[in-house]
C-alpha cells in the first residue's frame, strides 16, 4: 500500500500566507542553536506544522513532539501575535498550549506519532523524529523527544461575544 503525501494545513499556511512567520521561525531557531543546518531547521518547521495540526484535528491523543521541535514552538510563543494568528487559522480558533514536560517521551510514543503522521499523508519528517528516537544519531547529537499533551487544546477567543 502506497501513501500520497501531501502538505499539512499547517505546513500550508505557512508556506502560503504565514511565509513571513515561517522564515522568522526558521531565523529563531538557527540563532538558538548554531549547530543545525538550514535544511535541518526547515525541517523542523514544517514537521511543527504537521505535528499542530494533527494537534489541531486530534486533541485528545497526545501526539509527541520531539525536543528539537520544541524549539521551534518556543520561537512561535515569542512571536505572540503572529502565533494566534497561525494557530487560530489552524485550529479554527482554538489555541494549542505548552505545558512544561519534566521527561521525555518514549520512542514507541515518537514512533506512533510518525506513524499518525504518515497515515494523514504528511510524510512525518523521518529525519527530524529519527534523530529523536536515535535511530540515526550518535553521541550529543541524540536528543530525545518532549512529550506535548494534545489534550490541552482550549478556544483562544469567543466569537459571540
Amino acid at each position: 500500500m502506497s501513501v500520497t503525501l501531501t502538505r499539512s494545513r499547517g505546513a500550508t499556511l505557512l508556506a502560503g500566507e504565514f511565509t513571513e512567520f515561517a522564515a522568522d521561525l526558521a531565523a529563531d531557531v538557527a540563532k538558538e542553536n548554531p549547530g543545525f543546518s538550514s535544511e535541518y531547521t526547515d525541517q523542523l518547521v514544517t514537521a511543527w506544522a504537521d505535528w499542530a495540526t494533527l494537534v489541531a484535528d486530534e486533541p485528545l491523543v497526545g501526539y509527541a513532539l520531539t525536543l528539537d521541535m520544541d524549539e521551534v514552538w518556543h520561537a512561535a510563543l515569542r512571536r505572540t501575535r503572529k502565533n494566534f494568528s497561525f494557530m487560530s487559522r489552524l485550529t479554527g480558533g482554538r489555541f494549542i498550549h505548552h505545558e512544561p514536560a519534566d521527561n521525555y517521551g518514549s520512542p514507541e510514543k515518537i514512533r506512533e506519532t510518525m506513524n499518525a503522521l504518515v497515515a494523514a499523508g504528511y510524510g512525518a519528517a523521518p529525519e527530524v523524529y529519527l534523530a529523536a528516537i536515535g535511530a540515526s544519531c550518535t553521541g550529543s547529537d541524540c536528543r530525545p523527544a518532549a512529550p506535548c499533551p494534545g489534550s490541552d487544546v482550549a478556544p483562544a477567543f469567543d466569537l459571540t461575544a
